[in-house]
């Protein structure tokens, strides 16, 4: 089975290991927004993953880039800009 089990028929990729979750929550405040940031941040701390101790070590994370500033990803914009 292997490959096959993960094929899927995209223009943009041959293969999809994660699956697809529509599950959209409304920012509606600054404060829900920095609630959701910071849980993004913290996941990979948390029991199931422990992939860090610190948020700004994970190095696909954006804590880096909000606590100290990191533009490794230059894409990445402050969202008290956006505000």
């Amino acid at each position: 089975m292997g490959r096959r089990l993960y094929k899927v028929n995209a223009p943009n990729k041959k293969y999809e290991f994660w699956q697809r979750d529509p599950l959209a929550i409304e920012l509606y405040s600054p404060e829900v927004i920095y609630q959701k940031l910071d849980y993004i941040h913290l996941n990979p701390l948390g029991p199931n993953w422990n992939l860090t101790t610190d948020p700004c070590e994970y190095v696909y994370s954006s804590a880096n880039f909000y606590e100290n500033g990191d533009k490794r990803f230059p894409f990445l914009k402050h969202i008290g800009s956006e505000l």
